[in-house]
């Protein structure tokens, strides 16, 4: 660790390079005590868990989509700005695995491996992931308006933004975080920011053309990750009030219910995150249509399981809007078999 490389005019250290997939929930572990040591964005870089979903055809290790949410659940026991931090880094290095030529994926990758972050614009929560940034065609590049939502507080090199030309073509634009241009509101209740790109250059290199399955995948993968991040810091919650009570003497039925019933949705979800990972990684391996389809309702569902363990709440408007969506879906398909 001795050895630094120049990120964006800075020093840092060169990652650490995990080798093996059984090694991952290790460094995971380790890296917790380091958040004490340094800020959040210099322990994930020097870990090197940035890039553990980088494709092996790119030199990565293209961790499992279950280890990967199994590391950022145990990140999220201690911190949850690092394990958003992980999980938008490594949705966004899904929407560069199905974008963009092998060239430009492969510059994109050897960014993450030496230890620089990627910030997933998501486009609007659990709605979907859309292309509602617009560009247009600007020298040696494009000229980027619109305004996106982004994860706040989250420290990071590069910002992958879903745009789309005049007639609707989709791209990924990987755009500095200093980009002359860039405007970051403060977080709202929801815990994301608005990011303004007010006539914002990127360079031709860093336009990367959308596949048409980017869309299901990104979304897919997202949701899964943040449900990750959602059923660590309930784990974390659960040992709080455990730690506050102190016995069963001390007990109320009351807190019981709470206990048992917390409980019931922690597991309810880990069954469900470890289903939903494991589909993922058939679709990322064999991006039929079917099993693209089948990872992004099994991913949907799991969202707005674990939007509910997080918030408590109901049904919003927003959560009604894609389960009729859901069953429409269910619908559609059944009459597709039926002919």
């Amino acid at each position: 660790m001795g050895t630094i490389t120049n990120l964006h005019e800075r020093l840092r250290s060169v990652p650490n390079r995990i080798a093996a997939e059984d090694e991952v929930l290790a460094v995971a572990s380790a890296v917790l005590p380091a958040m004490v040591r340094w800020p959040v964005a210099e322990a994930l870089g020097r870990s090197g868990l940035l890039a553990v979903s980088v494709p092996s055809d790119f030199g990565g290790l293209d961790v499992s989509n279950v280890v990967l949410a199994e590391a950022i659940a145990l990140i999220a026991t201690v911190s949850a700005r690092a394990a958003e931090t992980l999980a938008s880094h490594c949705a966004a290095l899904e929407a560069i695995r199905n974008a963009g030529s092998e060239g430009q994926r492969g510059t994109a990758f050897a960014k993450s491996s030496g230890g620089e972050r990627f910030l997933l614009a998501t486009g609007g929560g659990i709605a979907g992931w859309r292309a509602e940034a617009r560009f247009l065609p600007d020298g040696m590049g494009v000229r980027v308006d619109g305004r996106v939502e982004v994860a706040a507080a989250i420290d990071a090199e590069w910002i992958a933004v879903p745009a789309a030309d005049p007639s609707g073509q989709s791209a990924l634009l990987l755009v500095p975080h200093n980009a002359p241009g860039l405007d970051f509101s403060e977080a709202g209740d929801a815990g994301v920011s608005q990011l303004r790109l007010a006539g914002v250059h990127v360079a031709a290199d860093s336009v990367l053309s959308l596949t048409s399955h980017a869309a299901p995948m990104v979304e897919g993968v997202y949701r899964l990750l943040r449900a990750a991040v959602i059923l660590g810091q309930s784990r974390r919650g659960l040992e709080a009030v455990l730690a506050s009570i102190g016995s069963a003497r001390d007990a109320t039925a009351a807190s019981d219910h709470a206990i048992g019933w917390r409980q019931v949705e922690i597991e309810t979800a880990y069954a469900q995150i470890l289903r939903v990972a494991a589909v993922i990684d058939v679709a990322q391996v064999n991006p039929a249509a079917a099993t693209i389809a089948e990872a992004h309702r099994l991913a949907t569902i799991l969202g707005l399981v674990a939007q509910r363990m997080d918030t408590g709440r109901t049904a919003t408007g927003e959560e009604d809007t894609v389960i009729i969506a859901l069953g429409r879906q269910m619908l559609a398909d059944r009459g597709e078999r039926a002919t």
